[in-house]
């Protein structure tokens, strides 16, 4: 799952890749009608970076500046089938002992509620809490990745 938020509004687009409506599941390997239509164009150009794969998705919701709620578009699901939002929309934690928690029963990591409070705080990423979370990790290819990021 992938949320943008930029000055022109946010979006997110999501990817279940046991979903029914996955292009995986089509013979035709294209994203499931309905899914972008409607989207902005100034919202929607913004999955256009390879890292996002924009065709690997199976929901899109977006929300402009102006908007009261969140949009979709108009995607007919097959009686019976979802598209993974519910699960992977309810991966967002609150809290850092929300994710703590999650992490702990779903990955069975013990990570250190006091790093990940400060990535939640909006601390800057160091070497010594990229290691704390990850001991195994590459230190350098993180922090790399993370100016790449601007975070």
């Amino acid at each position: 799952m992938f949320i943008i938020i930029a000055p022109q509004g946010t979006i997110i687009k999501g990817f279940d890749h046991e979903s029914e409506v996955s292009p995986y599941a089509r013979d035709e390997h294209e994203v499931w009608p309905g899914i972008y239509e409607e989207a902005p164009t100034s919202l929607l150009s913004l999955l256009e970076d390879e890292a996002i794969t924009k065709d690997d998705v199976t929901f899109c919701f977006w929300r402009e500046n102006n908007d009261l709620t969140w949009q979709k578009g108009k995607v007919e699901i097959p009686t019976g089938a979802e598209d993974g939002s519910d699960f992977l929309l309810r991966t967002i934690f609150r809290t850092a002992e929300d994710f703590v928690e999650f992490a702990e029963g779903y990955f069975e990591l013990s990570l250190p509620l006091e790093v990940v409070a400060q990535v939640y705080e909006g601390a800057a990423i160091t070497k010594e809490m990229i290691k704390a979370l990850n001991p195994d990790g590459d230190i350098e290819k993180n922090l790399q990745e993370l100016a790449e990021l601007d975070f």
